[in-house]
């Protein structure tokens, strides 16, 4: 299920609300472009790594990471990156990468 990039930024480019894990906040993406997705909280904005998601991306459809919400947030800690790991399992579920 390669996504293609283009159409992420597509997808997110004008922004959209996400639902976060049960009981967090929603998740705000305020853009996206070749390099980043951009997000927001209540409290910090950030931007997360689109060659990171892509990992990501390749490790699930390639079954070697789970596709369980509230697991892949280790998961993606450990094999990828320390890079906002709940927002990034956020963006992936909202992708279609998870359950």
């Amino acid at each position: 299920m390669a996504t293609d990039w283009a159409a992420v930024v597509e997808r997110y480019r004008d922004g959209a609300e996400l639902p976060s894990m049960p009981g967090a906040r929603t998740l705000k993406v305020t853009g996206a472009d070749d390099g980043y997705i951009y997000v927001s909280h209540r409290l910090w904005q950030d931007k997360i790594t689109r060659a990171y998601l892509e990992k990501a991306m390749t490790l699930l459809d390639e079954g070697r990471m789970t596709r369980n919400y509230g697991d892949v947030i280790d998961h993606y800690r450990t094999y990828i990156a320390d890079e906002r790991p709940t927002t990034a399992a956020t963006i992936l579920k909202d992708l279609g990468y998870l359950d």
